[in-house]
């Protein structure tokens, strides 16, 4: 026998789960439930205190949580000091900043806000200098560490919120003195992958210092605390043991100890591309296979101009966006053995493209390094553009015109790249090098991983035809909102 219908009670029920919708809207920080990691970040009594993962553990959202809590002045799990208080966020980059305001602005108890404020997804904050202001009195300023120290000499703080490691020791004692007269507290969330030497952020860990809570991958930390499940990702896969060893899998072993735990230093290896192989993913000759797909393919260039801008070299790639992930085929390059001017390069690249019958106007995205400006010579993606459509005898802007690839991504968008082409290759059928491209088989063979090995230009050239790909991904990466309900 069922029971009878209730619609009092039904209509009830549905209005106390949208009063709690509601709520959560309003004040997202009452709805959170946390992890591990992120719970003993929140709890720490410590003046000065990192939180040291690897990714996917939701650092970054617990450290906007955290800064939200000092500028309320009130915390659930500690005490902290009554506002008003002046607190700054400090970010490597524009972008990097964009990100965490939107995070901010995604936890913020909208109620306890000075009205008025609002987040565009591009401009972040409105106005010059991006900042939240709350009803009693308390201002939190997102700065990016582009500055240099002199910047911080006249700014009294309370908190201050570091999101993502310092390279500058000057930077972060400049910042202690700005703490001095308050007594205020330094935050760092924080994956030590940085081409920055952190060896002065670790001596002041290991010595006491800083309070260094460092969490591994593994499965008990991605479970919020009172629940029974693990967080999902965005696409609802369960971060579980399996998703664990998937992730460690898919990276780069000498990379695995810092991406994945946050450890404090890459491992040494000879080889980084790893899954590299020439039987596997070298093609004699690429239109002499039936590796190629019949149907149209994506045309994508990428230009890299050396560590000191004198040997510019270039990659031509075709792109299959047909399966669910993208198949990399890399059927050209350009490669010169000495020093090379503008023309010179808009000659080997034009060239490189008539290797496979191709003509300018047959690629789909040009992408190239940022400026470079030194003593003997200038390389930007302007003045490129122009040496090529000089040769092709273009009027007007060149289509495409080649773009910089460095622009609108954060400063560790590195080695998110280096891993987006390890797991192509993992990847059966999904990565291939034609067998003519000598010079991008050799370096994706010796590259060890180092910033200033000479097999690592094209290599970034390779990056850079990709980056509309890759780059998407990482725009994507971000921490999902768990409630309580």
């Amino acid at each position: 026998m069922t029971a009878p219908w209730d619609a009092d009670a039904f209509l009830s029920a549905v209005e106390s789960a949208e009063d709690l919708r509601d709520r959560a809207e309003v004040r997202p920080l009452d709805y959170v439930s946390w992890t591990p990691p992120q719970t003993a970040l929140l709890r720490c009594p410590g003046r000065y205190v990192q939180l040291r993962t690897g990714n996917q553990f939701g650092k970054t959202w617990v450290g906007a949580a955290e800064a939200h809590f000092h500028c309320l002045g009130r915390h659930p799990y500690k005490e902290v000091p009554d506002g008003p208080i002046e607190a700054w966020v400090l970010c490597h980059s524009w972008s990097q900043s964009v990100a965490i305001q939107k995070k901010l602005w995604q936890l913020a108890p909208h109620d306890e806000l000075v009205p008025g404020q609002s987040f565009d997804p591009v401009n972040g904050f409105r106005g010059k200098s991006p900042a939240l202001r709350y009803k009693n009195g308390s201002v939190l300023r997102i700065k990016t560490v582009g500055m240099d120290t002199m910047d911080l000499e006249s700014a009294t703080l309370h908190y201050i919120w570091i999101d993502e490691p310092l390279g500058n020791e000057a930077i972060f004692g400049a910042l202690l003195l700005r703490l001095r007269r308050t007594g205020g507290r330094i935050v760092i969330t924080m994956t030590p992958a940085t081409t920055g030497d952190l060896t002065w952020l670790r001596e002041r860990c290991e010595s006491g210092q800083i309070t260094d809570l460092h969490f591994r991958m593994e499965p008990e930390n991605f479970v919020p605390e009172g629940a029974s499940k693990p967080l999902c990702t965005e696409d609802g896969r369960p971060m579980d043991a399996a998703w664990i060893e998937e992730e460690i899998a898919n990276t780069p072993s000498y990379q695995r100890g810092v991406r994945c735990h946050g450890d404090w230093e890459f491992t040494a290896t000879d080889k980084a591309l790893e899954a590299f192989h020439r039987n596997r993913h070298v093609v004699p000759d690429m239109f002499e296979s039936d590796v190629l797909p019949e149907h149209a393919l994506e045309v994508c260039v990428g230009i890299d101009y050396g560590e000191d801008a004198l040997r510019t070299c270039g990659v031509l790639v075709y792109v299959d966006t047909t399966s669910a992930h993208p198949r990399i085929f890399i059927m050209a390059e350009y490669a010169p053995e000495q020093g090379t001017t503008m023309d010179m390069d808009a000659a080997g690249l034009l060239g490189m493209l008539a290797a496979t019958g191709d003509r300018w106007t047959d690629v789909d995205h040009v992408w190239a390094d940022k400026k470079y400006e030194g003593r003997s010579t200038v390389k930007s993606a302007r003045r490129l553009g122009t040496a090529i459509a000089k040769q092709l005898g273009t009027a007007g802007e060149l289509k495409p015109a080649p773009r910089v690839a460095k622009r609108g991504l954060r400063n560790d968008h590195f080695w998110p790249s280096i891993r987006w082409l390890h797991e192509a290759m993992v990847r059966p059928g999904h990565f291939y090098v034609d067998g003519h491209c000598e010079h991008m088989i050799r370096s994706l063979e010796t590259w060890d991983g180092r910033a200033k090995h000479p097999a690592k230009d094209i290599i970034d050239a390779l990056r850079y035809a990709l980056r509309h790909h890759w780059g998407k991904v990482q725009a994507r990466a971000g921490r999902v909102l768990h409630r309580r309900f």
